[in-house]
């Protein structure tokens, strides 16, 4: 038992997918933003490790089959386009890849 701080006995979490290249695909609406700032958010918890960038260009964005955004790509791989999920959806979806 314990009351304050973490408990020392439980491992830390890892980051999911180590040194990812995170992409964040839409031309700067507000769910392009919330997307990019939940998943800042996890960088900053140390959830994910790596790089993200935004990818505004309308033909690089077609170019990964996108035709709603925003979208999300790591690695080079489309994870989900069309929607701004919430940064506890987002934990879940990144776990599983």
């Amino acid at each position: 038992m314990f009351f304050f701080g973490k408990n020392k006995n439980q491992p830390e979490e890892q980051p999911y997918n180590e040194n990812a290249k995170y992409k964040i695909l839409g031309t700067g609406c507000d769910k392009c933003t919330k997307l990019y700032n939940n998943l800042t958010q996890l960088q900053d918890e140390g959830l994910i490790d790596g790089d993200i960038t935004k990818v505004a260009d309308v033909q690089k964005i077609a170019g990964y089959g996108v035709m709603t955004t925003p979208a999300l790509v790591v690695d080079e791989k489309l994870i989900f386009s069309g929607e701004s999920p919430s940064k506890d959806k987002l934990k879940k979806i990144l776990s599983t890849i």
